[in-house]
């Protein structure tokens, strides 16, 4: 259907139907004009003969009639061609010698003869031949011109004929001719028009790798600079960019604020009830309560994630800064920090969110290794594969799944509270990713984390 093609084919469909309507249109009406063009000379080369006749034509008083010379021009010398003359008298008629005795008068309607004149005045200048069609001796098409003139008194009628295909011939050549040429117009205004409308159409191209670049977070907003027709789309468009980039800030901002007002507290609170002296009754309400706030904090995120405005953090700088703080930080044990990332490897993740699982794992790495913490990075797909190890004592397949839940400390008498793990976890999952713990070639843990990349 018509409504479910494309723009350029709905305007290439309508071009080529007005196209199509304008060149039938030009054919008929170039054709009548042509037409009466060709029947025109036809009919004026009749007339002449007519005139050539009654210049000729002299009357006895009986009324028989006679030409004065030769009437039998070219091409009316030629028998049976249908050029032919017949001059109708009250006591005989003339005709032409490529008659060869014929009578063509037959098909000419009687008219009323004039009324005597002189002779200077025997062809009124308001009296016309007036036309006719119809078989010729043959049984050919002719066309006639048949004209009433007085000589001397005598009513006389000529006729004068010429066949059809002198007229149709012609005729047709020429709607051939043209006819070819309307073709020949028409296809190269179509493809005028299909130029036309790719370049008509580039700027909704352009405007759609524009906001395919916004969604990807490469440009932040659509490019101002667009034709006239369009710029009210783009206005529209990058005020509603701008909208949902503040209410995403905005409930970002709210999330992280309920997150790090809630975390610690609730840590707290875990430990102080361990502690108590019946935590029983206790805690599997703080386990609820953590429990259902993550789901909420969760349900959040996902929703201000899953937003129109995606931002892309390109990893190796922050790798890079935060094996620099981390390396100050545990400056009294020497670790030697590796770190192998494209520098143009991004993730389609917030800068922060990957701060902080980049963050923990690393701080995890330098906390237990011995020696060194190796960090690589590489795109596989729609994906980008990191992987922080340590040279550490690593952990046990046991243990694997058990740090990854909230407040699982294998360590008591390390500082922290056992969330950065399990936070890490959420952060990827949220985005799509996941987050692995395996055996490191180092000798300790390896931490494998994927994000969708940018």
């Amino acid at each position: 259907m018509l409504g479910d093609a494309s723009l350029s084919r709905r305007l290439l469909i309508a071009a080529g139907f007005f196209i199509a309507v304008a060149m039938v249109i030009a054919t008929v009406l170039i054709g009548f004009v042509l037409h009466r063009f060709v029947q025109g000379q036809i009919d004026q080369r009749l007339d002449t003969q007519i005139v050539f006749l009654s210049s000729m034509l002299r009357a006895d008083g009986n009324g028989r009639i006679s030409l004065v010379g030769n009437a039998d021009g070219p091409p009316f010398e030629r028998p049976h061609r249908g050029w032919y003359w017949q001059v109708t008298g009250p006591a005989n008629t003339l005709r032409s010698a490529s008659l060869e005795g014929d009578d063509i008068a037959r098909v000419a309607p009687a008219e009323p003869a004039p009324p005597s004149r002189p002779r200077e005045d025997r062809e009124p200048r308001d009296k016309r031949p007036r036309p006719a069609d119809g078989p010729g001796p043959g049984d050919e098409p002719l066309h006639f011109r048949i004209k009433q003139v007085a000589v001397s008194g005598a009513p006389l009628t000529i006729v004068a004929s010429a066949p059809r295909a002198a007229v149709w011939g012609p005729l047709r050549e020429a709607m051939t001719t043209l006819g070819f040429s309307l073709a020949v117009l028409g296809l190269a205004l179509v493809t005028a028009m299909m130029f036309q409308i790719r370049l008509g159409l580039r700027p909704l191209e352009r405007l759609r790798r524009a906001v395919a670049d916004v969604r990807r977070g490469a440009i932040e907003r659509v490019p101002a600079r667009q034709p006239q027709e369009i710029q009210p789309l783009v206005v529209e468009l990058n005020g509603l960019l701008d909208e949902n980039a503040a209410n995403l800030e905005r409930a970002r901002r709210h999330v992280a604020n309920l997150a790090h007002g809630l975390k610690t507290p609730l840590a707290t609170l875990a430990i102080a009830v361990s502690g108590a002296r019946d935590p029983a009754t206790l805690q599997p309400l703080i386990g609820l309560m953590e429990r259902r706030i993550r789901h909420h904090l969760g349900r959040a995120r996902s929703a201000a994630l899953s937003g129109p405005v995606r931002t892309q953090t390109l990893i190796a700088p922050r790798l890079a800064d935060l094996g620099a703080v981390l390396g100050k930080i545990n400056a009294a044990k020497p670790v030697l920090f590796a770190l192998d990332v494209p520098h143009d490897c991004a993730v389609a993740c917030e800068q922060q969110d990957f701060d902080e699982m980049a963050g923990n794992l690393m701080e995890n790495g330098f906390k237990w290794a011995h020696g060194k913490v190796a960090v690589h990075a590489v795109r596989e797909g729609r994906m980008v594969v990191l992987s922080f190890e340590d040279d550490g004592n690593g952990l046990p397949t046991a243990q694997r799944e058990q740090v990854l839940r909230p407040g699982e400390r294998l360590d008591e008498s390390a500082p922290g509270f056992g969330f950065g793990l399990s936070i890490t976890s959420e952060l990827a999952e949220l985005y799509g990713g996941d987050l692995r713990l395996v055996e490191s070639p180092l000798g300790g843990l390896r931490a494998i984390l994927q994000l969708p990349a940018a």
